[in-house]
């Protein structure tokens, strides 16, 4: 009787055990992941692009219609409405702007190439912190070719408990290797 006993339980326990641990594991969906949806509107903003908005500042400038400081301010006064109530304290904002924020969009428009985010997928790390990993699947596309191509960008984004970013990483170094530079 309790080797019978014994073996209705380990039956009983072990479809228990599978669904505890599918529960735990379960993905982070976008959709409902405050975290995730900061994140994806940073890098959604940063990455599609250029938009109409920066080019035509960029334009102004080589047309000579602004100087340079007019071109800063500008570039500036852009940056401050997309970017900054995503990120936790001027620190961290002026961050990601000196590393990223327009500055990801001056080699692309440069080469006369446009980016398109086609999938951003995300991983919570296994620390106690809001820290996110990201791989982004980058289509480029050079004005005058018949079709893009597509790279694979990753990152890492730190947040804190309100939502903000308190650092991100978008390794994109061998994107810009991939322009032609002609």
């Amino acid at each position: 009787m309790k080797k019978s006993c014994y073996r209705s339980f380990k039956i009983t326990l072990i479809p228990f055990l599978i669904l505890l641990l599918v529960g735990c594991t379960e993905k982070t969906d976008k959709d409902t992941d405050e975290y995730i949806q900061t994140v994806e509107a940073v890098l959604q903003t940063t990455l599609n692009g250029p938009n109409d908005d920066l080019t035509e500042i960029w334009n102004k400038q080589m047309e000579n219609k602004i100087d340079v400081a007019e071109k800063r301010e500008a570039l500036v006064q852009y940056e401050e409405e997309i970017y900054k109530d995503y990120f936790a304290n001027q620190t961290s904002y002026n961050d990601f702007i000196s590393r990223y924020g327009t500055v990801l969009m001056i080699e692309p428009y440069k080469n006369n190439y446009t980016l398109k985010v086609k999938n951003i997928d995300y991983e919570r790390t296994d620390s106690k912190e809001n820290i996110y990993n990201f791989s982004i699947a980058l289509e480029y596309h050079k004005k005058g070719t018949e079709s893009p191509e597509v790279k694979r960008v990753t990152g890492q984004a730190n947040l804190n408990r309100d939502y903000k970013i308190e650092r991100m990483l978008i390794r994109v170094n061998d994107l810009w290797g991939s322009f032609d530079k002609k």
